[in-house]
């Protein structure tokens, strides 16, 4: 069942919004809190979840999604942003918690994310937030700090001989070469937000084709920094990331890893 937000207001949050002095993070996000069409947004996720009325109200839609938007937004892991909703004034006034409510632990937050990113609607959902924001004429930037990596992931089928085309052969894979192993598939990507451990990009190719020439589709494009072996390792993109202030931490293929 999908809780409702609280209605009642007790003495002690009364006290706490009559304060004249606000923090900046505080204004800032009651600013936004004013921008964002968040009626909108919840309906967007409520089409995710079966009506029922069996159990115990869970937490408010509404709560559940300004929690990812904090996560975004501050580069949060799950812990970390459950120890900042307990401790941070201004996120629980965001949020809309009072003093009697219990925040969510970091394992409700990632089950909450986690279901957005298997109905295939997160992305979509930020998309909105930013356009809703861009329209009052805010940008919502937040530096990223991605992972790359990729696996080799086998054919179901071995591969074809020249003049075989029997439907028991996989034709889209390719061979590859690691180690003194030899492989018959595919590479499987990702591009890993370290902060979060979301996956925000991911992609197959056949396992034949050059780590370095994936990397570009596992980047969001808001990259602070990129960490990844040294088989992405490029001295164009070495040079590109400098001349944009984005720390390169590719393993480079000399030695160690380059600043």
């Amino acid at each position: 069942m999908i809780g409702r937000p609280a209605k009642q207001i007790n003495f002690l949050d009364s006290v706490f919004s009559n304060r004249k002095k606000r923090a900046r993070t505080d204004a800032l996000l009651q600013k936004v809190n004013q921008l964002i069409d968040w009626s909108f947004l919840v309906e967007m996720v409520e089409k995710t979840y079966k009506p029922s009325r069996r159990g115990r109200p869970s937490i408010p839609m509404l709560y559940m999604i300004k929690i990812l938007f904090l996560q975004y937004l501050y580069n949060l892991s799950d812990p970390s942003l459950e120890d900042a909703l307990i401790d941070r004034l201004s996120f629980q006034r965001f949020v809309g918690f009072s003093f009697t409510e219990e925040v969510p632990d970091f394992t409700t937050i990632w089950r909450f994310r986690d279901r957005l990113v298997k109905a295939g609607i997160i992305d979509r959902l930020f998309v909105e937030l930013n356009e809703m924001l861009e329209r009052h004429g805010k940008e919502l930037k937040r530096g990223q700090i991605t992972i790359a990596d990729a696996t080799l992931v086998d054919a179901a089928r071995r591969a074809p001989k020249d003049g075989d085309r029997s439907c028991q052969r996989d034709y889209d894979a390719r061979m590859t070469k690691k180690g003194k192993r030899v492989y018959y598939g595919y590479k499987g990507y990702i591009g890993v937000d370290r902060a979060t451990g979301l996956i925000h990009h991911a992609s197959f190719t056949p396992a034949n084709v050059h780590d370095s020439q994936e990397l570009d589709n596992l980047l969001t494009g808001r990259e602070e920094a990129i960490f990844a072996d040294k088989a992405y390792d490029s001295a164009v993109r070495k040079r590109s990331c400098r001349k944009k202030g984005v720390f390169y931490g590719i393993q480079e293929k000399g030695d160690g890893i380059a600043v």
